[in-house]
């Protein structure tokens, strides 16, 4: 057996990864900091306004990091990995995925970059990051860099999930999805690099995996 470094992502695929992931995480903060201030000054303080403004900031990063990933999906010279999240393909090898995860099969077949469970996950917290966002446009009634009452153009969002006070639960159970999602994200990356030796979990930072052969 041999093993050699082969590169797994190049600096664009990181960069975006981390990118989102920062807004993410920043997303979270200001959220429940505009849900429940939990330093002094109030709802109407200027430190509320600026935790608005900088979750404001993260939502256009979270989206702009979306459509990037979409567009190098398609267009990227080094990986156009669209057609790995093909529902039909990956639904065969769901259940040996699931399998596995759950300790009742030792090994699995080899999928490349993504297995179905992670296809599918990676699928799902696009589609998301779609609806967070439109959720959060509904609910935003501030005055950032000149957009006044956002919520005025995204009432059809109010309509279609019964009202405001449905849209905030809704964005509410979103911010939770995501937070999961990153916890099991990171534990499965680490497990998975500890179990195959493969340096899975550290090649979002160097681009690098070891290839067994």
């Amino acid at each position: 057996m041999t093993n050699e470094m082969e590169y797994e992502w190049n600096l664009a695929y990181r960069i975006d990864h981390w990118i989102r992931f920062l807004a993410i995480v920043i997303l979270v903060i200001t959220g429940f900091y505009i849900h429940w201030p939990f330093m002094s000054g109030g709802p109407d303080s200027s430190i509320m306004e600026s935790m608005r403004v900088v979750h404001f900031l993260s939502a256009y990063a979270l989206v702009l990091g979306l459509v990037v990933r979409v567009y190098l999906a398609f267009n990227s010279r080094f990986l156009r990995d669209w057609k790995d999240f093909s529902i039909g393909k990956n639904l065969a090898g769901a259940p040996e995925m699931i399998a596995y995860y759950l300790f009742l099969k030792g090994t699995h077949k080899h999928y490349g970059r993504y297995n179905p469970l992670q296809a599918f996950a990676y699928l799902f917290i696009g589609l998301m990051i779609i609806f967070v966002s439109l959720t959060g446009a509904a609910l935003y009634k501030g005055n950032a860099f000149g957009i006044i009452n956002l919520a005025a153009n995204f009432r059809w969002v109010s309509s279609l999930l019964g009202g405001e006070s449905y849209v905030r639960i809704w964005h509410f159970v979103s911010m939770w999805i995501f937070i999961l999602f990153i916890l099991v994200h990171v534990y499965l990356s680490l497990m998975i690099s500890a179990t195959n030796r493969d340096g899975t979990f550290a090649s979002i930072f160097t681009g690098y995996k070891l290839k067994k052969s």
